[in-house]
Parts: structure tokens; sequence; C-alpha cells
């Protein structure tokens, strides 16, 4: 069985319960407010960040993590879109466990965070489906990306980045140990998300709800 499908099959369960949280479930269904999704969206780059760092410090994995996987600069731009910054939120201690787990990976097992990197551009597919609803949620006119670059950005060039890291991951030749910090950083990389996303809190849709307006620029919350 090849790489890619040892981690797909890994994380088969893991990837249908993150679909069923909360926070997937009101970005897909257009009632999450501008809060509730800035929140989850500065706990994203956090995660990005330290992936990002922690890749560019590694020789062995660096060169895997090209400049169109980078998302940090594109987390920033879309929160201030939206009056918030990276710091208006507190990091939660989801999110803190998987900054610890990629510094750890980063020091110990590098290859571990190819598996990371392949979970986070794998779900840029799925994003591309969120863009829609989330855009009529946050009352972002039709054919504007300020406020959702995060799930628009390259989107011509995603099939074919994303086919192309899955060619690379399977054709590398990776040891034993390697391919197993791959499919062991993937997996748990997954699951510390699904367990985020799960914790996140955003509001239940009320009928006929008129959502508070976008608080002032850098608002903490």
């Amino acid at each position: 069985m090849s790489t890619i499908n040892r981690i797909r099959s890994a994380i088969a369960e893991s990837h249908d319960s993150i679909e069923k949280t909360p926070f997937s479930i009101a970005m897909m269904s257009d009632f999450i407010s501008a809060s509730d999704y800035a929140r989850g969206l500065s706990q994203l780059w956090r995660i990005h960040w330290a992936l990002e760092t922690g890749m560019k410090s590694s020789e062995e994995v660096s060169d895997f993590l090209i400049d169109e996987m980078c998302r940090t600069e594109t987390i920033k731009r879309d929160l201030r879109s939206l009056k918030f910054c990276t710091h208006s939120f507190s990091a939660m201690s989801q999110t803190d466990s998987i900054v610890k787990q990629i510094s750890h990976w980063a020091k110990h097992s590098p290859h571990a965070l190819i598996g990371c990197l392949y979970i986070l551009e794998g779900s840029r597919m799925g994003s591309l489906v969120i863009a829609r609803p989330l855009s009529k949620a946050l009352g972002i006119p039709s054919g504007e990306i300020a406020g959702l670059e995060y799930h628009v950005e390259g989107a011509a060039g995603t099939p074919a980045r994303v086919r192309a890291l899955k060619e690379r991951i399977d054709t590398m030749p990776f040891s034993i140990s390697q391919t197993l910090h791959i499919v062991d950083g993937a997996v748990q990389f997954m699951s510390m998300l699904n367990e985020l996303y799960a914790a996140i809190p955003v509001a239940q849709a009320i009928p006929s709800c008129h959502f508070d307006p976008v608080p002032s620029n850098c608002q903490r919350v």
C-alpha cells in the first residue's frame, strides 16, 4: 500500500468526524458570525506558523514547503478584512497542543511535518466548497475574495499542487522510519485538528437572526 493510501485509510474516521463538528457545520451552513470564524482562523494561523517555521528550519523537509503552501500571510489578510488581528483571540488549549507537537516533530522527527503538510494541503480541495456559504454568512459581496483568501487563494492550481505533493510523497525513497513518521504525523495531526474544531465555540443558527456588526479593528475577544 502506498504511503498516501495508508494515510487515507488511517484518517478516514477523523476526516468524517471533523466535517460534523459545530465549526465545520457553521461554515458550510452559512450562519457563522465574523467573530466566531475569525476565532477559528486565528487558531489556524498559529498552526500554519508553527508548521512553516518548523519545516523551514529542517533541511530534511524544507523543500517540500513551496511558496504556495505558506498560508500565514493569507490568514493575516483575511483577519484584517474582517477587522481582527492574529492576536485578537487567545490560543486555545488544543491549538497550543498542536503547536507544541509540531515543534517537537521539527526537532526530533521532521518527516512527520510532511504528514501535517499533506493534511493541510489536502483540506484546500474541500475548502473551495466552503467559500460560497461562508461568503454569504460573512456578508462578502459575490466576486470579492477579501476575507475568503484562505479558502480561494490559488484555487486554479490547487488540484495540480495537491496531486504533485501526493506523487512526491509516494515516490520519494524514504526509509521505513521516515515513512512511518510521515504517516504517524498525518494521523496524529488530523486527530488533533479534529479536537480543535470540536472545541471552537460557535453560535447556533437562529431563524431571522441578525449578527452584531463586525467589531472595531483588532478587537480582542
